[in-house]
């Protein structure tokens, strides 16, 4: 059967990759016939160049409010403060349940269908001819296609992190006219585990082959090569998908396999020099919990440092990096400054973003010191049961943590509380727009003014105060630290940082997991605290059961991964296909009140717990698992198979 179809691609008027020098810096100009390219090398390495656009690059918190980051606005993490204010944005759509498959935010762009089989169509294309094309030496027709296999394992991750079983495997050049008889749905599987296997291995074999050509690098150490793919990317991409592929929500390979895979990736990934970014090396400026923070706490503050310090710099190429975990990032850094977008809303008067959430705030551990080393960590609340109602608004508090107090609820944290949380009477040293009159003292403070600012929470400040619908103002207590720059404002405009999308605390929390479900509860455990120590966190308790590590696993992930993309994929992936998200869809907040100050002049607070709003978010549904396939492309499927293509639910 001769049908038409959407893979067909032309060649012009793609972006070229800004960080590659040569020939891969000429594309065709769209009046060149494609029989031609082949028979010159600076344009067959262009096409090359062009595969690159397809590969997923929206990551990371620079994006401004109507081109949000959709994985990380909805998870339980964090609350997107623009969904009160534009209830057409795609992360108020899905707050709101406000989708179809023919409206759903993430079936637009470089994740949506028909673009990532553009990639894969152009992908296919350069693997059909560049052995017969021509080209100056081997060693480039080598690499590239090395890459092109790479790439296009790459773009098929990003199918089948949406799509799942789905996504259909094509390895030809497919044409308007071609015959697409041979398309099945789950890849001719009899059920969508076997049809996710299948993907899996595809894009696996494509790593391999890859992995084994001796002219990809592990690390690009040359700004001219910042933007492509390494053998290092290859095994990260191993590692998640291994590790998704063995979860609950797939049951696509067993958790032996799955940390087979993982143990080796990460053993390679070490004995390349990949190691985890352990030391600040701009103290004055990471000083944090100096005059340059959150002065009213100190312990654990070379940790934090380290840590603020590493997501709020770029990695550098060279061959001998500081960074040494970034596997890879994004190849933009195109987009908004952090602080505008995604900071105090108050200081540049624009919008405040994604805030945390107090389920979030409730996840960093409370941590006991003897001088400045940690000797041991408590749970603030139970990490099997948290909550003992559906809006979260009874908190399970740990009965075995002497150190929580409610009426002082942020002092002594994991270090990674104080890199990733701005909390009430946190403070900020940088330069603020805006002109403001201390509702405490009455002074009164110019606009464009470089200084110290408490960052007052309570809902009494006009300013930085928890506010129901205000874009400036936090909805939930709590501003967003991460990726922030310690100075970064108006009169010193931070660089711009690529977003890590794979680094190496992912592949070890990846082993974790899979040793852990495999039976090997010990090495996962050892895993888990190697992890920690990076933080300045005690170890966990010893020999726990598979239960308690795996509550201890999924702690530390979430601990770690905050605003990285990853946490609403694991939820997802840690539930049974027939099952929802139901209990993480409500979001709560802390609303503080200010009583005045005691009579030595320290304030006193009431803290209330209240949901962000009166309903939970709708995107937490069974349907939610997986992203449905555009209304046009299913009705095409439909047509040629004679089958129903669609997610379940939509």
């Amino acid at each position: 059967m001769k049908v038409k179809y959407i893979y067909m691609l032309g060649i012009a008027s793609l972006m070229t990759m800004a960080s590659c020098s040569g020939v891969l810096d000429i594309e065709p100009d769209g009046r060149i016939d494609i029989d031609d390219v082949w028979k010159d090398n600076d344009m067959t390495g262009a096409y090359l160049n062009g595969c690159y656009n397809y590969y997923a690059d929206n990551g990371g918190l620079n994006a401004y409010y109507f081109q949000t980051n959709p994985f990380i606005s909805v998870s339980d993490d964090v609350w997107d403060c623009d969904a009160e204010v534009e209830t057409g944005l795609s992360h108020a759509q899905m707050y709101n349940g406000a989708c179809s498959s023919n409206s759903h935010p993430w079936i637009t762009g470089t994740r949506a269908w028909s673009s990532a089989y553009e990639g894969v169509r152009k992908c296919n294309m350069f693997l059909t001819h560049i052995d017969e094309a021509n080209v100056k030496s081997e060693t480039n027709r080598a690499r590239w296609k090395a890459e092109a296999r790479l790439l296009r394992a790459a773009i098929y991750s990003n199918l089948l992190t949406s799509y799942g079983a789905l996504t259909i495997i094509l390895t030809k050049p497919n044409m308007y006219d071609d015959d697409f008889s041979f398309v099945q749905k789950y890849n001719g599987a009899a059920n969508r585990s076997e049809g996710y296997r299948k993907i899996i291995d595809f894009m696996f074999g494509d790593i391999d082959t890859a992995l084994m050509e001796e002219t990809i690098p592990w690390r690009n150490t040359s700004s001219s090569e910042a933007n492509r793919v390494t053998k290092a990317l290859g095994l990260a991409i191993k590692s998640r998908f291994a590790l998704y592929a063995a979860s609950p929500l797939n049951q696509a390979m067993t958790w032996e396999e799955a940390y087979q895979i993982n143990h080796a990736a990460l053993q390679q990934l070490r004995d390349n020099g990949y190691e985890l970014y352990k030391q600040c090396s701009n103290t004055a400026e990471y000083d944090i919990f100096g005059s340059k923070g959150q002065i009213k706490w100190s312990k654990g503050a070379a940790a934090a440092a380290a840590i603020s310090e590493y997501f709020c710099t770029n990695p550098e190429f060279s061959t001998s990096p500081k960074d040494r975990e970034t596997i890879f990032s994004t190849r933009s850094n195109a987009g908004g400054n952090v602080f505008t977008v995604n900071g105090v809303g108050f200081q540049d008067g624009y919008r405040c973003g994604m805030v945390p959430t107090q389920e979030l705030v409730d996840q960093y551990e409370n941590v006991v010191y003897n001088s400045a080393e940690a000797t041991a960590s408590y749970f603030i609340l139970d990490l099997e049961r948290p909550y003992l109602d559906a809006t979260h608004l009874k908190p399970n508090y740990n009965s075995q943590n002497p150190v929580y107090d409610e009426m002082n609820p942020y002092v002594d944290r994991d270090p990674r509380f104080y890199a990733t949380v701005i909390y009430n009477e946190s403070v900020r040293n940088a330069r603020w727009m805006n002109e403001e009159t201390d509702g405490r003292t009455g002074q009164k403070w110019a606009g464009n003014n470089y200084r110290n600012k408490t960052i007052w929470t309570n809902k009494e400040d006009d300013y930085t105060g928890i506010h129901v619908s205000q874009r400036t103002r936090t909805r939930t207590g709590y501003y967003m630290n991460k990726h922030l720059g310690p100075s970064s404002g108006q009169g010193a405009p931070e660089v711009i940082t690529r977003y890590k999308m794979y680094r190496l605390a992912e592949v070890i929390l990846n082993t974790a997991e899979c040793a852990i479900e495999s039976g090997r509860v010990q090495e996962g455990m050892q895993l888990i605290n190697e992890v920690r120590a990076r933080a300045a966190m005690p170890p966990l308790p010893e020999n726990p059961t598979t239960e308690e590590a795996r509550l201890y696993l999924r702690h530390e992930r979430r601990i770690e991964f905050v605003a990285e993309e990853i946490r609403f994929n694991d939820l997802r992936r840690w539930t049974d296909p027939d099952g929802d998200m139901t209990e993480y869809a409500w979001s709560t907040a802390m609303e503080i009140s200010w009583l005045g100050d005691d009579a030595g002049g320290t304030p006193i607070y009431t803290y209330t717990r209240r949901t962000v709003r009166q309903s939970p978010r709708q995107c937490y549904t069974n349907k939610w698992l997986w992203v449905p396939l555009n209304l046009n492309e299913q009705n095409k499927l439909g047509t040629l198979t004679s089958e129903e293509w669609q997610n379940p639910g939509w």
